[in-house]
């Protein structure tokens, strides 16, 4: 590409680059009434209005002298001035949202960024709902968000460490954190992995997760999503980093622990006996969720004299209609249960609750009236459902989803001895899985002492002076000693 601007080049460029872009817009001016120019920006990309007053009405005003002249042009009152010398430059400023000013008479091109784009507006996520505390969400625009976080640090030691991925997409990705809490070493090491990140585009936040997690075979989530500013704020005050993508509400966090997944923002907002309850609660719903079906089968196959003599006579004239095994019973109920789940999510809010409701009702009464299932696994699958609907991450609820039907189907073959070491294989991984290089089954093992009082329970904040150890942070104390 050739440094020095020419206007003819440029428009040939421009041309061959953006065929078939009929929302490129070249309004063509005259400077002194005499020098022609070119004002190129993509159509209902740029405030026009507000291009119109501070940046087009100032540079066509202006004499070519002045225009030659670098300082005059950065006097102009637009927002973000920027001088371009290659037609690259060029061509990726117009893309990107600006209004690219060009004139064969002067040695460079002036670019003025100031985006005018639809948002939503900034609401509470609807997969993360709370009782208490906020109720907004992030939305798409990366610097947005950005905002939502420094309203909520009015601090300048919030920091972001920004970088630009996708050799197509050209997106703005984004670090944040808190200078003075944060570990500068794990800031760095995970801003290399981003930015070493090769691709034609990053559609989702997700894309940058498995990009740089260090199991990305594991069902186990090794970090947090969430649309919740006030979690990424209580992320980044443990010394968390919180990494954005332009485009996407959801940010993850990390590093984090498998214990993190158990924790909800409510738990701080009640007291402190209501907050371990529930958090008690999701502990057991997740061991409920894993093992519940898998003990059903292994008991019915393999170890019924376990069932109270008094039950055992219901169970075995429930079952007595049943033509299937338990393994293909238990199947096909969970798989039924996982279509209507995912039916619910894909159609409109009104129309999937309905449907997730007939369907839940009138499936389950007509499997049992036709024999297929037993009354008591539609007890079992539905109490299995409910479980996993109280974990707070999604992405752990479907871990569990994935490892239950591991389960349910080795239980079929060996009994209880399967659930045993699968659950002891499931421990196993949980403990050697990181997360940005740190213990993912931490405070557990390795064990720290002094974080058990925020993992299982949350013990009365005065207890709580020291933030969590994984985020390995110099300044170890909330508030100060």
């Amino acid at each position: 590409m050739e440094e020095n601007i020419n206007k003819n080049i440029i428009i040939k460029d421009i041309d061959n680059a953006l065929v078939d872009c009929p929302d490129i817009v070249k309004k063509k001016v005259y400077i002194e009434n005499k020098y022609e120019a070119l004002f190129i920006y993509v159509n209902e990309m740029v405030d026009y209005n507000l291009m119109q007053r501070d940046f087009i009405k100032p540079l066509i005003n202006m004499t070519l002298e002045q225009l030659s002249n670098e300082m005059n042009v950065n006097n102009v009152p637009s927002s973000e001035i920027k001088l371009l010398h290659a037609t690259s430059e060029i061509i990726e400023s117009i893309t990107s949202g600006s209004i690219v000013f060009v004139c064969d008479k002067i040695p460079y091109a002036i670019a003025s960024l100031n985006l005018l784009y639809e948002k939503r507006a900034i609401d509470e996520p609807v997969t993360e709902k709370n009782i208490r505390g906020s109720h907004e969400g992030f939305v798409e625009p990366i610097d947005i968000n950005m905002s939502i976080l420094r309203r909520a640090i009015k601090n300048n030691d919030l920091k972001f460490k920004i970088v630009v991925l996708g050799r197509r997409t050209k997106q703005t990705a984004a670090i944040a954190y808190i200078n003075g809490i944060a570990n500068m070493d794990l800031v760095n090491s995970t801003f290399e992995k981003i930015r070493s990140i090769d691709s034609d585009g990053v559609p989702v936040v997700g894309f940058i997760e498995q990009k740089i997690i260090s199991s990305p075979n594991s069902v186990f989530p090794q970090f947090i999503s969430t649309e919740r500013p006030d979690k990424a704020v209580a992320s980044l005050l443990e010394g968390r980093l919180v990494i954005m993508l332009n485009g996407t509400p959801r940010v993850i966090i990390a590093p984090v622990s498998f214990f993190s997944f158990f924790q909800a923002m409510d738990d701080y907002a009640f007291m402190w006996v209501s907050g371990s309850f529930y958090r008690l609660l999701r502990i057991i719903a997740f061991t409920i969720a894993l093992l519940l079906p898998s003990m059903y089968i292994a008991i019915i196959s393999f170890h019924y004299y376990a069932v109270p003599l008094s039950l055992l006579i219901s169970l075995a004239e429930s079952r007595s209609k049943v033509p299937f095994p338990p393994i293909i019973e238990a199947l096909m109920l969970e798989f039924t249960v996982d279509m209507i789940r995912e039916a619910a999510i894909r159609l409109p809010t009104y129309v999937g609750t309905a449907i997730s409701v007939v369907a839940g009702l009138i499936i389950g009464q007509a499997a049992v009236e036709a024999g297929i299932v037993s009354n008591l696994l539609i007890i079992i699958v539905a109490v299995t459902a409910v479980a996993s609907y109280t974990l707070p991450s999604q992405d752990m609820a479907t871990a569990i989803r994935i490892l239950r039907f591991a389960y349910m189907i080795l239980a079929s073959i060996f009994g209880i001895i399967a659930i045993v070491m699968c659950f002891a294989l499931t421990m196993a991984h949980l403990i050697k899985l990181e997360s940005l290089g740190q213990p993912y089954f931490q405070p557990v093992v390795p064990l720290k002492k002094y974080d058990l009082k925020d993992s299982f329970l949350r013990i009365p904040f005065k207890f709580l002076k020291k933030r969590t150890s994984m985020t390995k942070t110099k300044n170890k104390f909330r508030g100060g000693e």
